[in-house]
């Protein structure tokens, strides 16, 4: 059993292939054990959920792998743990869920349990972990961690999360580090289109308010077929200026690309003054009909959606009569279920 045992484990000196796999199942201790799963509890149903029970298995034993693999190229000490791994699915969360955060307890003058953002979390203790790894090269740290598997596992579940996401593999939401980064992108964008605007060119006679000069550069961003674009110039510009109002197609366009972006949040408030501020829209029962649905069936908001089949009955058409019917179905059944 002992020589099983040692094969299992993952060793420079004594190396196998399948120990790449087993070694993440050996533990030293219960407190090793512990230790891991205080971190792959909070994190790793959020990935799975994502991912899928193969998929997840698949990442988390392939980035364990890729971790210890690092650790038998650089050091001759054999490993076991399923450290890796769980820095891999730790990485893989702020891919995925970068904006959230977590409660944690803290023991440092006063004892109590926080709110942190997740991402300033691991950024921690990957830190951490970069630190001991140099301390232990220069010899002022002696502690038996394989630091090189830790740092292994977030550098390949990061990279193999976000190559997921940028291929299509792991559906993108509106909530992920990719989404972030295009919106950040597309803010800079904003700030250079209005940096670059020209007021001189504006006719001297006639003084153009902020609210015309913003949906002008929003019928530009539509009219150039940048709909998302758009929508972040404004959401961000609808809290400075709560009585924005836009033109019938602007207004469409960005609620639409916000749906189709998935931010389904989003485009619903946009929708909803769309269907305020539009009274004479000939489409205002094919959006109220839509608005239902994304209440029915995401937001779980009941109330509002009886509200718009209510008001927009005598709007909707004959094609849509079956619809509305299911949608009220849906209502009834998920209202008696809760």
């Amino acid at each position: 059993m002992s020589g099983a045992l040692a094969d299992a484990k993952l060793s420079q000196g004594n190396f196998h292939f399948y120990a790449l796999v087993t070694y993440q199942f050996l533990h030293g201790s219960w407190m090793h054990i512990l230790g891991n799963m205080v971190f792959l509890l909070p994190f790793g149903k959020t990935v799975e959920d994502r991912m899928g029970h193969i998929g997840f298995a698949m990442f988390y034993l392939g980035c364990g792998a890729f971790g210890g693999g690092m650790h038998t190229l650089l050091s001759s000490s054999p490993v076991i743990g399923a450290s890796g791994s769980v820095c891999a699915v730790t990485a893989a969360f702020i891919v995925l869920a970068p904006k959230t955060n977590i409660k944690v307890l803290l023991i440092f003058f006063i004892i109590g349990i926080y709110q942190i953002p997740s991402m300033l979390l691991v950024l921690f203790f990957v830190l951490f972990d970069v630190f001991s790894l140099l301390a232990s090269f220069a010899g002022a740290n002696s502690q038996p961690t394989a630091w090189v598997v830790h740092l292994g596992g977030y550098a390949s579940g990061f990279v193999v999360t976000f190559a997921l996401l940028g291929l299509g593999i792991i559906a993108s939401t509106e909530f992920d580090l990719t989404q972030v980064f295009k919106q950040a992108k597309r803010r800079r964008e904003f700030k250079q289109v209005i940096a670059q605007a020209q007021p001189n060119r504006i006719h001297k006679e006639k003084e153009v308010t902020p609210l015309e000069l913003i949906r002008a550069r929003l019928s530009d961003f539509v009219a150039q077929g940048n709909d998302l674009s758009a929508a972040d110039f404004y959401l961000d510009e609808l809290k400075l200026h709560p009585k924005l109002k836009l033109n019938q197609q602007t207004h469409a366009a960005i609620a639409k690309a916000l749906m189709l972006d998935g931010r389904i949040e989003d485009g619903v408030e946009v929708y909803e003054k769309y269907l305020t501020e539009h009274k004479n829209a000939n489409d205002r029962g094919e959006v109220a009909l839509l608005l239902t649905a994304k209440y029915v069936r995401i937001l779980k908001n009941y109330k509002r959606a009886k509200e718009l089949l209510k008001q927009f009955n005598s709007e909707f058409s004959d094609k849509h009569k079956h619809f509305v019917t299911t949608l009220e179905n849906e209502i009834q059944h998920d209202s008696l279920s809760t």
